[in-house]
């Protein structure tokens, strides 16, 4: 919920006056909060969706050239390699296969495995969509191991290199809210991938 600035400044002198030097405080009565009461399944998914809603919400800020743009970015492409990485570990669990022991952060082992979830589908029932796992493909290229948005050098201190360059910020925040979009109903697809009566109907038969 939105506030005015004197509002914030009057909660904010309210914190002040209390004196208390936690960071992490239990729910006054009527004051925002948040519970951390589920796990396993329902939290990874809430973690991949929001990870990528945020990645979103920076890339707009950078687009919109906000005093801080050229610090977004870095969080931006970070989140959105993290989500990627969670909902595709998410959806092969959910296509009913296994997570490769090897996988670790590596996108490509990662592609590689959804894509076998689909084996036994024929391409017209089949949930993968290879315009998707192409521009996936391209994120795990310019950062395999998930550290090019996190830090500029190696260990030894050499530099992490980030190529190309140049990116098209407009066209990446359309591409990720593409991604976004192909993703929230990725797990609706596999369950109808599944669903005989209607892969029949889509048939014709």
């Amino acid at each position: 919920m939105s506030i005015s600035e004197d509002e914030e400044l009057t909660l904010y002198q309210a914190y002040l006056n209390s004196c208390d030097p936690r960071l992490i405080k239990s729910t006054d009565e009527g004051a925002p909060s948040v519970e951390f009461t589920f796990d396993g399944e329902w939290r990874e998914y809430r973690i991949w969706e929001g990870y990528l809603d945020a990645s979103l919400i920076l890339l707009k800020k950078v687009l919109e050239q906000s005093p801080w743009s050229e610090n977004l970015i870095f969080p931006a492409l970070f989140k959105l390699r993290h989500a990627i990485e969670v909902a595709l570990k998410w959806h092969i669990r959910y296509a009913g296969g296994a997570i490769p022991k090897r996988a670790g952060h590596d996108l490509f082992i990662l592609i590689d495995a959804f894509r076998r979830t689909a084996d036994d589908l024929d391409d017209d029932a089949s949930y993968i969509s290879a315009h998707m796992l192409n521009c996936i493909s391209e994120l795990a290229v310019v950062n395999p191991r998930s550290i090019t948005f996190r830090y500029s050098t190696e260990l030894d201190g050499s530099s992490i290199e980030i190529s190309p360059e140049d990116w098209n910020l407009r066209h990446l925040y359309f591409m990720v809210s593409d991604l976004s979009v192909f993703l929230d109903d990725l797990s609706n697809r596999i369950d109808l991938s599944r669903n005989e009566e209607y892969q029949a109907y889509l048939r014709g038969d």
